[in-house]
C-alpha cells in the first residue's frame, strides 16, 4: 500500500527519518526533514515535496561511494548534523558543554585515501564500495579528493594491476607529500619478478611519482617523500597514519598549540609522525610515544634534520597495553592524546589519576571522545573547551579537539 510519510529528523548515516502510519520507523537515503515522500512497500521511495535550498536534488539511481552521505543537504542543516555528533556523544555521557561550531574544510582536499582494486573483465578498476554493498564506485568525480589522486588513478590502477597480477583484487594507498606522491599496494614485494619491477618503476616515472611500495616494503624510489608539520620535515614511512585533510590538521595544531599556552615540558601519547609533537616542540620539551616504531624512527630522523626544536624523546610504546603511569608523567605540564577510534581509556585512567594540569584530546570518534572525558572529569579535571572539526567531508565522522583543566 502506498503512503506518504514527512520526514522529521536526519539518521546517524544522513538518511531522512520518518514514521508510518502504522508507527514503524523507516530511514530514506537524500531524504531531509520537511519533505515529504511517498513509501510503497517493494517499490523505492520517490519525493513528493522537496525543500527548495537542498544542495542537490534526489537521484535514486546514483550509486554513491560509502562516504559522501550528506552532498544534498543545505549547508546550515549539514553543519548542525555534523555538530550534533559531538553534543550526542558528550550528552550520552552526562557531558555539559559548550560545543564551538563546526570548522569545516574546502571540496578537494583530501590529500589521503585508500581504494579498492579489482579486476573486472581482465581490466584492474579502481573505486570505493558502494554505500551498504561491494560494489565497486569509481571514484573519478569524487568531490572530496585532491584533484591530483583523482589524476593519479589510472597510474594506480595500472600499479594494482601488476603487484596483483595473479589476483582479481587488492587495496591501494595514495598520500600526496610535499614532494610527490606516495603509493602503497596490499602485496607481497618478494612476489615481483624483474619484468614487474621494472613496469612499476617506468609508471613512476612517467607520473612522477614519489615512492612506490609493495606491502610497506619501498620497490621504487624516485626522490623522498616529505611532509611538514609547522615547516619541519618529516619523511614518512610507507602507510604511515597521516591526518586526511591539511586544513583540519592546521585548525588542530592551532587548537592544540593554543591551549598549551605556556607549558614547558608536555608529553605527547600516540604522536605517530609527530604532526602535533614538532610544532608543540618549537616551544616547549616533548615526550613522545607511540606503537608504530617506524613512525618514531621517522620522528627521531626528523629531530636530527631539523633546527629550532627543543629537545625531545620519542620513544616506541603500546600505550594501550603499558600507558604512563601517573609517576611517569609527574614532571609534565600537559598531555596531549590523539589516539586511534578505540580512544584511550586505560591512558586516562593513568591520566586521572595524576597531578597534569593541562589535557588536550583530539580524536576521530565523538563517543569514544566523550567516554575518555567522562573519565577525567570524574578524575577532577574540568572541561574548557571542545571544537568539531569536519575533515571528513560529508561523511557520519568527525575529527573533534578537547581542551581539559585539573580543577
Amino acid at each position: 500500500m502506498s503512503e506518504i510519510v514527512r520526514i522529521t529528523g536526519l539518521g546517524a548515516e544522513g538518511d531522512g527519518a520518518a514514521v508510518t502510519a502504522s508507527g514503524a520507523s523507516i530511514f530514506i537515503p537524500q531524504a531531509l526533514p520537511g519533505e515529504t515522500w511517498r513509501v510503497d512497500e517493494g517499490s523505492a521511495p520517490e519525493p513528493v515535496e522537496l525543500l527548495p535550498d537542498r544542495r542537490r536534488p534526489p537521484d535514486l539511481a546514483d550509486e554513491p561511494c560509502g562516504g559522501c552521505v550528506a552532498r544534498h543537504m543545505p549547508l546550515a542543516m549539514y553543519q548542525e548534523w555534523k555538530r550534533d555528533f559531538l553534543v550526542r556523544a558528550l550528552r550520552q555521557q552526562g557531558i555539559a558543554a559548550d560545543v564551538q561550531p563546526l570548522i569545516m574544510v574546502p571540496e578537494h582536499t583530501r590529500r589521503r585515501a585508500t581504494f579498492n582494486a579489482r579486476r573486472i573483465k581482465g581490466t584492474m578498476r579502481i573505486g570505493y564500495h558502494g554505500r551498504r554493498s561491494h560494489d565497486l564506485v569509481a571514484a573519478e568525480d569524487c568531490p572530496v579528493l585532491d584533484r591530483r589522486i583523482v589524476a593519479l588513478l589510472p597510474a594506480l590502477a595500472e600499479l594494482a594491476g601488476i603487484v596483483a597480477a595473479q589476483e582479481d583484487a587488492t587495496r591501494a594507498s595514495i598520500t600526496l607529500t610535499d614532494t610527490s606522491a606516495d603509493i602503497d599496494i596490499e602485496g607481497n614485494e618478494r612476489a615481483l619478478k624483474a619484468a614487474g619491477r621494472a613496469k612499476i618503476g617506468e609508471i613512476a616515472a612517467a607520473a612522477r611519482i614519489a615512492r612506490v611500495s609493495v606491502g610497506g616494503v619501498p620497490v621504487i624510489e624516485r626522490q623522498a617523500p616529505v611532509l611538514h608539520f609547522a615547516g619541519k620535515a618529516v619523511t614518512p614511512p610507507p602507510g604511515a597514519f597521516l591526518q586526511a585533510v591539511p586544513e583540519a590538521e592546521w585548525a588542530m595544531i592551532d587548537l592544540v598549540t593554543a591551549a598549551l599556552g605556556k607549558a614547558k615540558h608536555v608529553g605527547d601519547l600516540f604522536c605517530g609522525l609527530g604532526t602535533l609533537t614538532l610544532p608543540i616542540a618549537q616551544k616547549a620539551r616533548v615526550m613522545a610515544f607511540d606503537a608504530d616504531r617506524n613512525a618514531i624512527a621517522a620522528l627521531n630522523d626528523a629531530q636530527r634534520r631539523n633546527q629550532g626544536l627543543k629537545p625531545f624523546t620519542a620513544q616506541a610504546r603500546d600505550l594501550f597495553h603499558d600507558p604512563l603511569s601517573p609517576m611517569e608523567m609527574k614532571d609534565l605540564d600537559a598531555v596531549v592524546l590523539d589516539p586511534p577510534r578505540a580512544g584511550a581509556k586505560t591512558q586516562c585512567e593513568r591520566l586521572a589519576q595524576s597531578k597534569v594540569k593541562r589535557v588536550v584530546m583530539v580524536s576521530c570518534n565523538p563517543a569514544t571522545l566523550a567516554r575518555d572525558l567522562r573519565i577525567l572529569i570524574d578524575g577532577g579535571y574540568g572541561l574548557d573547551a571542545v571544537t568539531p572539526i569536519d575533515q571528513f567531508l560529508y561523511a557520519p565522522h568527525l575529527e573533534a579537539v578537547a581542551v581539559l583543566t585539573r580543577t
